[in-house]
């Protein structure tokens, strides 16, 4: 929004500006969905969320659009991202401020709001869109401060890029669009180190130093991610959706699954197909 020093956007189907999209950034961001129940993809974790949920994720986790694992329908969802290191300048001349930065330091590994809470605070996030700047700057305030007194939290366990600067940015979101585009195919380290003009021993050293996981789990997730909007979307048989996410071993492909959101892929299609049906 001009004049302000924060983002924010409410998005709405049909007129979402992104669908599937595997991203991350150095801003704290705040995601708002009023209503519906679905899973959410952050880091390498699937977790559930039901009506009302209300997460703060910390910077540089790598996250899916939060509409990708909506399982309800009338998908509605209000985002905020803002700069950390602003707040925390503020806390050394405003002790006011140090709940609010402890808040932040938690957020590392995101943090779902539950309970009451995330409704009331909920609905501070949606009247922010009525307001000048300035009030929306200290509505944004009195929103992570009320977060910041919530005991009822669930730590999302997500974990962030470990070394993210200038010169990684670009490379790593290189990576990511060549996972994204080519995750159905055979994809080697020495393919994507010949991409980054790297070495395959310097790439896979690299990749881990920044991303603090191998690039075969990097890429892992993001086939899995994939598998479950086919199960949610479409008839295909399981086997068939582990070949198209480029999985040659379907046996393989349930482990990984399970690991990733702790049911199997059968499972995994029951519940999303009996939240959508009700």
């Amino acid at each position: 929004m001009g004049g302000s020093s924060f983002f924010m956007a409410y998005n709405k189907a049909p007129l979402l500006c992104h669908q599937d999209f595997w991203h991350f950034h150095p801003e704290f961001e705040i995601v708002f969905v009023p209503h519906g129940q679905g899973r959410r993809f952050v880091g390498q974790k699937v977790s559930r969320f039901d009506d009302g949920d209300l997460v703060l994720l910390g910077p540089n986790i790598p996250h899916n659009a939060f509409n990708f694992g909506f399982e309800s329908t009338a998908y509605e969802e209000y985002v905020i991202q803002f700069k950390g290191d602003h707040i925390e300048r503020m806390a050394d001349g405003f002790p006011e401020f140090c709940r609010i930065n402890g808040l932040l330091s938690r957020a590392g590994t995101g943090i779902a709001i539950k309970g009451e809470a995330k409704h009331r605070i909920g609905a501070l996030i949606s009247t922010m869109f009525t307001l000048n700047p300035f009030q929306r700057l200290m509505q944004l305030f009195l929103v992570l401060r009320e977060m910041s007194l919530v005991s009822n939290i669930e730590d999302l366990e997500a974990g962030q890029f470990l070394s993210i600067n200038t010169p990684h940015i670009k490379r790593i979101k290189q990576v990511y669009q060549i996972i994204q585009k080519e995750y159905q195919h055979d994809l080697s380290t020495r393919q994507i180190a010949g991409e980054l003009a790297m070495t395959d021993s310097s790439f896979c050293r690299w990749f881990k130093h920044v991303t603090g996981k191998s690039f075969k789990q990097a890429l892992t997730e993001v086939r899995i991610q994939k598998s479950c909007s086919l199960l949610m979307h479409s008839d295909l048989s399981v086997a068939s959706i582990a070949s198209q996410c480029g999985f040659n071993n379907i046996s393989l492909f349930n482990r990984f699954f399970k690991e990733m959101t702790q049911m199997t892929p059968n499972r995994y299609r029951k519940s999303a197909l009996a939240v959508v049906s009700v």
